[in-house]
């Protein structure tokens, strides 16, 4: 995982490397202080020269002086380099998102995928610059420290050397017992966010029903599993300082109890005493810094782990051709045959789509009815390759999905799905979707087959009126007609409506029907609909009843023969039309 991470470093290596040089001066300048200090009292002190007081103490200024400048640099260095590697692992992850199929996306969740681009994410930033600076202070203090310490005293260095592994063994025993907390406590994050996430895209619907009591009970439940995993977790760390800082302050008492008896004999200067507790000090602190660094990196492996999950899961939809080989225009024909689907991570054992075969001519206007939940948008979600068929295969011009090049097969599908997005910016930047390179007049006139144009031309700023995420400060019907217009400006050669005139009135749909009659005619269009009157005037409908083909034909056919499709239209006829 550690090797996988650091190739995320790259053009930042430079600063990898410059931050633990100047890490090194920084210490070397915090080293030489000690030893003049001791000087001072041992020589200056004790025999009264104060030139060579005052001589020390400049020397110990500019040592200061450089290590502070040599502190800065470090500190500027670091954060460069884990702000780089954080950008790094950033987009790679976003990048491998996507490329997930729906289904990798049900399998990770949005919130959790959200959680490891962000927080996991953040939290290998932040070790990442602590290793920069500390990997590399901590171990030259301890290995300097220790050696200047021996050649003082090595009788009293003996103190040290039972100290530094006890710490090491304290430190090493919280950190085995926190790991699998950090692991725990990631998830729960996740949770939260989903909460957090499922409630504000359900807004409407929360305060509709008066349900705020109940999203706070969620929202506490996961808030509350998340306070008392990080509480655990941080009692477990908590014992890590008072235990140190027990074990630093036995070992300074000690040194002073013995190194003052050996003052007290003349076998040490008191100066000597007194640069080797600072010594020391720097060797337990360094001790200390490192089981910090260990800490961060425990909660660190957690996330590692869960980002590496990321970037190492192997699409469940993949090319079967190079993204550069091209194929033949499409023009439209689809063909299913045999097919059965279920959802990947479904836990029911029934199929939703259960060996469903039709041919559809290039060009044809088709409609697809049924009840909800048969269904419908399932089976529409195989053409483009959303989802994969569980057996049998769809094929689009005689050529099974699957041989294609993804971004080649879509290029040649528009979709206008049952939940329409419109995204932040405004409406020329949202219709450009379809078309990038399009000019007002390109845009404009799919407006007008999208019927669009009514209300865009009411916008004081038209095609620059803003658009809120989601499009939220505009209508269902006009959102509807935007996303219609969208998918018109991609010229498909097969175009897919998903219940997409459902919030707009019968006039303004017969107005869309009769464009997709005039206008694309060499197109394929598949209309998810549930109203009789916005399919009666298709080429062919088909008709599903509990994941089957119940029947395919024309309006009049179907009227005759088959018994599903009077139903629907029976009951429609009772009640006014309406759904």
């Amino acid at each position: 995982m550690f090797k996988q991470l650091m190739g995320y470093i790259r053009e930042y290596r430079k600063y990898f490397i410059l931050a633990p040089v100047t890490v090194i001066g920084e210490s070397v300048a915090e080293l030489l202080l000690p030893y003049f200090m001791g000087r001072i009292v041992d020589v200056g002190v004790a025999n009264g020269d104060v030139p060579y007081m005052l001589l020390m103490g400049i020397i110990m200024a500019i040592i200061s002086i450089l290590g502070i400048i040599t502190g800065v640099y470090s500190a500027k260095f670091s954060a460069k380099a884990s702000q780089g590697f954080g950008f790094n692992l950033r987009q790679a992850l976003f990048e491998k998102v996507q490329t997930f199929s729906f289904a990798d996306v049900d399998k990770f969740s949005t919130a959790s995928l959200v959680t490891r681009c962000t927080t996991d994410v953040k939290q290998l930033q932040q070790t990442a610059m602590e290793l920069t600076r500390v990997l590399i202070r901590a171990p030259s203090l301890l290995i300097v420290s220790l050696v200047i310490c021996l050649k003082m005293n090595w009788k009293l260095s003996m103190t040290f050397l039972v100290a530094i592994p006890t710490l090491l063994a304290v430190v090493l025993t919280i950190v085995h017992f926190t790991t699998y907390l950090f692991q725990v406590m990631q998830t729960k994050i996740d949770n939260l966010n989903a909460s957090v996430q499922e409630n504000l895209i359900a807004i409407r619907v929360v305060k509709s029903f008066v349900r705020m009591s109940h999203e706070n009970e969620k929202f506490k439940k996961a808030n509350d599993d998340l306070m008392h995993t990080s509480i655990s977790a941080t009692i477990r760390l908590s014992i890590m300082e008072p235990a140190t800082r027990i074990v630093l302050y036995l070992t300074t008492l000690a040194i002073y109890w013995f190194g003052g008896h050996m003052v007290g004999t003349g076998s040490m200067p008191s100066g000597q005493l007194l640069s080797f507790v600072t010594y020391i000090n720097h060797i337990l602190m360094s001790v200390m810094m490192f089981s910090m660094v260990l800490m961060g990196m425990t909660r660190a492996r957690a996330c590692g782990n869960r980002v590496c999950e990321v970037l190492n899961h192997v699409p469940d939809i993949q090319d079967n051709q190079e993204e550069g080989q091209e194929d033949a225009p499409i023009r439209g024909e689809i063909t299913f045959d045999h097919v059965s689907f279920k959802y990947p991570q479904s836990d029911r054992k029934g199929l939703v789509l259960d060996d469903v075969s039709f041919h559809i001519p290039a060009g044809s206007f088709v409609a697809i009815v049924g009840a909800t939940g048969v269904g419908k948008t399932s089976m529409i979600s195989l053409i483009p390759r959303f989802y994969d068929t569980t057996s049998g295969n769809v094929y689009v011009d005689g050529k099974n999905v699957k041989d294609y090049n993804l971004r080649h097969l879509r290029k040649h599908i528009g979709m206008v799905l049952q939940n329409n997005v419109l995204f932040t910016g405004n409406i020329r930047s949202n219709l450009q979707w379809g078309a990038p390179d399009a000019d007002d007049e390109t845009l404009l006139a799919a407006t007008k087959d999208s019927q669009a144009y009514e209300f865009i031309s009411r916008f004081p700023e038209g095609l620059d009126t803003g658009i809120d995420q989601g499009g939220v400060n505009v209508s269902g019907g006009q959102k509807q007609r935007l996303c219609i217009g969208r998918a018109m400006l991609k010229e498909p050669s097969i175009l897919i409506l998903d219940d997409s005139t459902s919030a707009v009135d019968s006039a303004t749909e017969g107005k869309i029907r009769e464009t997709f009659y005039n206008k694309y005619k060499n197109t394929t269009v598949l209309l998810v609909a549930q109203r009789i009157s916005s399919v009666q005037y298709a080429d062919q409908i088909i008709v599903l009843e509990k994941g089957k083909l119940n029947d395919m034909g024309t309006h009049e056919e179907l009227m005759e023969r088959c018994k599903v499709y009077q139903e629907i239209y029976a009951s429609q006829q009772e009640g006014g039309g309406l759904e």
